[in-house]
């Protein structure tokens, strides 16, 4: 298993390094520069529609490319933040678990991403902090399973799924909101594996605090 912060995203960031090695240094560090200032914003496009054909054009990549690799570094970012990450913990995260060794080209990458995290960490997680990022939050939550008759066959069961109802409250209006989904089991297993991952990193966030204030004291 790996032990890489961006484990979630790994193959996200592999998959766009041959997009970074096709920039040229000063490109890629200016748009380090943009996406660093707009990460945590709250309500702001990092670039414009019209910012993006330009991209398009300089860089001579599909939109798409461009798209993704704007998400993916903006995504580096956030987990740096999230994880409070030191400069040389995240190179090395690059380097031994993100493929940014193929080269000395696109290993300087990496350590591009790195200076410019550590000129900007500050002032991206003061803007996650102080940034309220729901407007809602989880009420209450109820299920049932639903395993009904086939429309198409009145003698089959359909295939059962699970039906929840997650019910948000408005912190503003306290009023209650009704959101439902429909999981089947495979489904309802990927959700589940996603909210392991999640509690995960809440324990391993507390664990690394603790340690923290240990040494602290």
């Amino acid at each position: 298993m790996s032990n890489s912060i961006f484990s979630d995203g790994s193959s996200k960031i592999k998959a766009c390094v041959s997009h970074i090695n096709s920039l040229n240094e000063i490109k890629f560090k200016k748009l380090l520069q943009r996406i660093a200032e707009k990460t945590g914003r709250q309500n702001e496009t990092i670039f414009t529609l019209d910012e993006l054909n330009k991209l398009e054009s300089a860089f001579e990549i599909s939109a798409d490319n461009i798209k993704q690799m704007i998400e993916t570094l903006e995504y580096m970012f956030l987990q740096s933040a999230y994880h409070l990450v030191k400069p040389q913990v995240l190179l090395n995260d690059l380097v031994n678990e993100q493929n940014f060794d193929e080269n000395k080209h696109v290993l300087y990458k990496a350590k591009l991403v790195v200076e410019q995290w550590s000129s900007s960490a500050k002032e991206i997680v003061e803007r996650l902090k102080s940034t309220h990022i729901a407007s809602h939050s989880l009420s209450d939550v109820r299920w049932t399973l639903d395993v009904g008759i086939s429309q198409a066959s009145k003698s089959k069961v359909k295939r059962p799924t699970a039906i929840y109802e997650f019910q948000l409250k408005n912190d503003q209006t306290q009023e209650i909101e009704k959101v439902q989904t429909e999981f089947n089991k495979e489904e309802l297993y990927a959700f589940f594996e996603k909210l392991e991952s999640i509690q995960n990193r809440f324990k391993s966030r507390r664990i690394r605090q603790v340690t923290s204030d240990l040494k602290t004291k």
